[in-house]
């Protein structure tokens, strides 16, 4: 900013809302040790135009100083009051995007995802005799794999016979006794399957289970809200179309009477 030469800041895009966020002005090299007197000008929220002293700088005294973030909506216009200048003021361009509302496609496919987590439910019944013809082929299988084994051990008998013939009894009554031991495990297994068929069922207890609404907000809840956010700097839209959008969009709501009360509302701050 110079004496004879001020700095003006316009946005032509309506559809977002823009902030100009002040941070530091300071006095530039060369400046004359004089009174330097930075001087904004914007609109009010009814169009009139307001000025307002940003900061006093002086190079022997205070040659900079943070504004911390001073919000001005724009059309803002900066300009040197006092002094020759040069004086710099430096901040952020700050857009907010309008969110898209969630589309019906992303409701048809949250419905598709409920439906078929719930179908698996009514045919929970014919999947165990699938199980147990499976247990059936690994008991023939188990069963097969146990006449291999005593062919086995009978080779290994008969050649232990021509060695040592004094063992044959003790490797006779061990036969026996796995023998045994195996048709008793065999016996033993149906009794598995019963405990198995048991976790499915679970699981789709737990996938069947609803997610709870979110409640609305009520009219006063969105208005202590908005209010909140003016305290806070914040510039609601001035345009009842966009006011609308952003009543939809920030707090999920579309009930008409309460958009409407909101914009009444808004137009007495």
């Amino acid at each position: 900013l110079k004496a004879d030469k001020e700095y003006q800041f316009k946005v032509d895009d309506e559809e977002n809302e823009h902030q100009l966020s002040l941070r530091t002005a300071s006095i530039g090299a060369g400046a004359k040790d004089e009174l330097h007197v930075v001087e904004a000008e914007a609109l009010d929220y009814e169009g009139n135009p307001v000025k307002v002293v940003l900061a006093s700088l002086k190079m022997s005294v205070q040659p900079t100083v943070s504004l911390g973030g001073f919000e001005i909506t724009p059309p803002v216009v900066l300009r040197l009051k006092c002094g020759s200048g040069p004086v710099y003021v430096s901040g952020q361009h700050l857009v907010a995007l309008e969110e898209e509302p969630e589309s019906d496609d992303e409701e048809d496919d949250a419905k598709i995802v409920n439906t078929s987590a719930k179908r698996p439910a009514s045919g929970g019944g014919a999947k165990p005799p699938q199980k147990k013809a499976k247990l059936s082929e690994d008991e023939d299988d188990d069963e097969d794999e146990d006449e291999d084994d005593d062919d086995e051990d009978d080779l290994e008998d008969d050649e232990e016979e021509v060695k040592t013939p004094m063992k044959k009894p003790v490797r006779e009554a061990a036969g026996k006794n796995m023998q045994k031991a195996k048709q008793n495990g065999k016996d033993s297994k149906p009794s598995t399957p019963a405990s198995k068929s048991k976790t499915p069922d679970s699981k789709k207890d737990k996938s069947l289970t609803p997610k709870t609404p979110k409640v609305p907000l009520s009219l006063e809840e969105i208005k202590a809200k908005m209010q909140a956010s003016v305290d806070k700097g914040a510039t609601l839209p001035k345009l009842e179309p966009k006011f609308a959008n952003y009543v939809k969009n920030c707090f999920r709501t579309e009930d008409q009477k309460v958009i409407q009360a909101l914009w009444q509302w808004r137009q007495t701050l």
